[in-house]
Formats: structure tokens, sequence, C-alpha cells
């Protein structure tokens, strides 16, 4: 008999199955979608809408259901434009249909990066100044601690963004 941990998804397939099913989802809107296999550093998708439109995608997957917020990097701070979209995918443990989020670049980016810069300037543990962190957050619900960080409305915003790929048109 397999232990759990020998069950578990290596962070790779993950990775692969969330841009697999993003790749689908766009094909069935009659996208041409590619799959750069890892030759773009910053995405993981080129789609061409049937009007001409190419659009580059950099998708973030995780296979846990219970997850309320995606883990990015400090070069997602950088790089923001008309047509590069972030696409966070849930796989929901392969238990039932993925949820996502399509958010611009031109959100995303800023985003982090302001909340970043609020958590560094505030007082951690035992009110000591928060270390260096390659690490930011993109928060599906905000609560806690956060709240200093993202927006009020935030977690009002991010619905919009929902299953929403027709912006991609």
């Amino acid at each position: 008999m397999k232990k759990e941990k020998d069950n578990k998804i290596q962070k790779q397939n993950v990775g692969n199955a969330g841009e697999y099913y993003v790749a689908s989802r766009l094909s069935a809107l009659n996208f041409v979608a590619t799959l750069t296999l890892g030759r773009a550093e910053k995405y993981d998708i080129l789609a061409l809408s049937s009007s001409g439109r190419l659009v580059k995608l950099s998708i973030k997957a995780t296979q846990l259901q219970n997850i309320n917020s995606f883990p990015l990097s400090e070069k997602d701070e950088v790089g923001q434009a008309d047509d590069f979209y972030y696409v966070f995918v849930k796989l929901n443990g392969f238990e039932t249909e993925p949820d996502f989020w399509v958010i611009p670049s031109k959100v995303v980016c800023p985003l982090i990066r302001d909340a970043h810069k609020k958590w560094g300037a505030t007082l951690g543990k035992n009110d000591r100044p928060h270390g260096i962190s390659n690490l930011r957050r993109l928060p599906l619900v905000v609560k806690g601690q956060d709240e200093k960080y993202y927006p009020k409305e935030w977690e009002k915003e991010i619905g919009q963004y929902y299953k929403n790929l027709k912006q991609l048109l």
C-alpha cells in the first residue's frame, strides 16, 4: 500500500495540467492556443483569437481546493502589458470542475507590488521589521493581516475575472 505522499502529484504535472486546461478552454472559444513548454520566460501560453488578437498568458495552478491565495514572485511585479494576462487555476484536487480567474497583468503587477511594499513597511512578529522576501501573493480572499495590504474591494473586484475568458477576445 502506497503512502499518501507517494500519490502526491508532482508540481510540474500540476502546472502542466493547469496549462492544458486553460488551452482547452481557449480552443473551445476558437483561439489557436500554443503552450510555450518553458521556452518563453514569462509566458506559458500564446493564444490567437479568431479576430487576430494575440494574448500572452502566465498560468498559476494548484491542485488544492482550500487555498486563499496564489504565490507569485518578485519578477511578477513588473512586465505588465495590454496583451499579457495571468490565469490562476484551482484544479480542486481533480475531483470537481476547476475554478479559474483571468486577470490582466495591469491589475496583478501593481497590486502585488503595492501590497508587498506595504508589507515591508509594517512590523512583523515581536514588532520586528519584515525580512527580505521574494514571495508575493495574490489573494482570492482578503482577511486578517491581508486587510492591511490589499484594497478593501479586492474580493468584489476579483469576481469580474472569474472564468472570464471572453475578455481575451
